[in-house]
């Protein structure tokens, strides 16, 4: 790991020219893309839910039959949406933190409507954990500004 001595000597730690929040944003929208893209495309391959292990009698209330619409939700969503994100917040594009947090609060929302519905998922932990790193990391001024800039 390259520190530069300004940011080493103000406390700010830096690798390959982006704050390490930056890297650790990056690293949790890409989690989850790639998470949600295998399970997406798990649950649209058998929407039965059966390459994932569910069952559809945890649809029960819901408005769904199989996994099939949740399932592209999914992919398309949390997967290709949070790809794009990732790729946004890694090329510093202006509005790619707000659309980071956009995603950590759409994985919130997604949490909520898997609890109202009764899913019980081990995985309900680690989104969790994502959503809130996605918000709390977007929300940082050295992500705000590109991923160069300084951290207040």
């Amino acid at each position: 790991m390259r520190l530069r001595d300004a940011d080493a000597a103000d406390g700010r730690f830096r690798f390959r020219g982006r704050p390490l929040v930056s890297w650790l944003l990056i690293a949790a929208l890409a989690q989850l893309s790639v998470r949600a893209l295998v399970g997406g495309a798990a649950l649209i391959a058998a929407p039965s839910g059966r390459i994932v292990g569910l069952s559809t009698d945890a649809l029960a209330r819901t408005p769904f039959d199989d996994y099939l619409v949740p399932g592209v939700v999914l992919f398309v969503v949390f997967g290709l949406v949070s790809a794009a994100v990732c790729y946004g917040v890694y090329a510093g594009q202006k509005g790619a933190p707000a659309a980071a947090a956009a995603v950590g609060l759409a994985l919130l929302g997604w949490l909520a409507v898997e609890a109202l519905a009764g899913f019980d998922r081990p995985t309900i932990w680690l989104n969790l954990a994502t959503a809130v790193a996605a918000l709390a990391l977007a929300s940082r001024p050295c992500v705000r500004d590109g991923g160069r800039g300084a951290d207040a």
